[in-house]
């Protein structure tokens, strides 16, 4: 549960910092404030209202809790009614609120249908964020009806209403011409503009595509190039990305030294992924010379960190069990 709640925290945010959770923040931390459930706080980590004001304060609150007993949310379910009543006042935020919480089963029953209806709600008002997450499910078809032009529709609007996630998104779907006639050359520009925009995750969907070679001529320099640039913002995910396929020579490009270094960049970051790759690499002796007593390390700080792969590899380690292949990243998932 720690890892699930560990990725929700270090997610790049896909909102523009213009919209104000406050009072949504509000109501949720005055209601669980006090909550002895660690549950309350579990959801809080999840939910994260746009710029929420108590991460921190609701992490420590959960880990300080024993995980033993029932983590049930208590209380949490006291603040969603009271967004519900927001929500049915024509609050576009607290419909928007309404229909993360369902999609996702934030102290309820995950509901998509009921998600689905508060996003639509939401979308009449104008709310972008609604028209970006209801378009992402009709594109997977998660818990609705996949419709790819709805989602190309609504990711498009929320695209030129300056969500970078939502632009990036509809650029991809513009290179393959998902719900959408194909124009690769427009989906590159997307993409270009997203991450010169800020959005790191942009330079990793370039990059798969450019080593893909399925929609654009393949050109694993450029894969490399739009890795390297994200890697150097400090984005960790993209370090520990480019580190290991230069570990491994992934993509016809091997440099151990400056692999390695990108690892442990994103190990030192805090990337609990990284300490799993770089690790295994070490178990194994792939692309590094073998080395147990380095993977060890690795293994357990991650695991301190809240990696459950980690502590599988620890407890295989330590048991002497042979390992499985190294895991391998992919630039995008």
């Amino acid at each position: 549960m720690k890892s699930i709640i560990e990725s929700f925290i270090r997610r790049e945010n896909v909102w523009p910092a213009s919209y104000d959770d406050s009072v949504i923040d509000d109501i949720i931390w005055a209601e669980i404030k006090a909550s002895p459930s660690a549950g309350d706080f579990a959801s809080y980590l999840v939910h994260r209202p746009q710029c929420a004001k108590h991460i921190g304060e609701a992490q420590a609150k959960y880990e300080s809790i024993d995980q033993s007993l029932d983590n049930a949310p208590v209380h949490y379910v006291r603040a969603i009614e009271r967004i519900r009543v927001l929500a049915e006042r024509g609050d576009e935020g607290a419909m928007f609120h309404l229909g993360k919480i369902y999609s996702l089963g934030i102290a309820v029953e995950q509901d998509f249908s009921v998600a689905e209806m508060w996003y639509l709600k939401a979308i009449g008002m104008g709310e972008m964020r609604a028209h970006c997450n209801l378009g992402w499910l009709y594109q997977s078809g998660f818990g609705v009806t996949e419709h790819k032009e709805k989602a190309f529709e609504l990711l498009s609007i929320g695209a030129e209403n300056g969500v970078l996630a939502s632009k990036a998104s509809a650029g991809l779907m513009l290179l393959s011409g998902e719900g959408c006639q194909a124009n690769p050359a427009r989906g590159i520009r997307m993409l270009e503009q997203a991450f010169h925009a800020g959005y790191n995750n942009a330079a990793n969907c370039l990059a798969d595509v450019y080593f893909a070679g399925k929609d654009v001529p393949q050109d694993t320099g450029l894969g490399f190039d739009w890795l390297r640039r994200a890697a150097d913002r400090g984005d960790d995910r993209t370090m520990a990305i480019l580190g290991h396929y230069l570990v491994t020579g992934s993509h016809g490009r091997k440099d151990v030294a400056r692999g390695v270094a990108y690892m442990f960049g994103a190990v030192n970051q805090g990337f609990p992924p990284a300490h799993h790759w770089l690790g295994a690499l070490y178990e194994q002796g792939r692309g590094v010379e073998r080395n147990p007593a380095m993977a060890r390390m690795l293994f357990e700080r991650g695991a301190a960190a809240g990696d459950e792969e980690c502590e599988f590899a620890l407890a295989r380690l330590l048991s002497g069990a042979v390992p499985p292949p190294a895991p391998g990243p992919s630039a995008v998932n």
